[in-house]
C-alpha cells in the first residue's frame, strides 16, 4: 500500500466498485472495516509521509 486509495490487505473492503463510505476517516484513523496492527501502521507511514513540516517554508 502506498496510497490511500490502494487495498492495505485482502480483508479490506475498499475497492472502485464498493468504496468505504466512512473513506477519510478510515484513511486517518483506519482502518475501519478490520483491525489489523500492520494495516494501521501503514496508514500511519503515509500520512508520515505526505504530513508538512512545520520547519518547511516557502519563500
Amino acid at each position: 500500500m502506498e496510497k490511500f486509495i490502494d487495498h492495505c490487505c485482502e480483508k479490506c473492503t475498499h475497492t472502485k466498485d464498493t468504496p468505504c463510505k466512512d473513506f477519510v476517516e478510515c484513511c486517518v484513523e483506519g482502518p475501519i472495516c478490520h483491525d489489523n496492527d500492520e494495516c494501521t501502521k501503514m496508514r500511519k507511514a503515509i500520512i508520515e509521509k505526505v504530513a508538512l513540516d512545520e520547519r518547511f517554508v516557502v519563500s
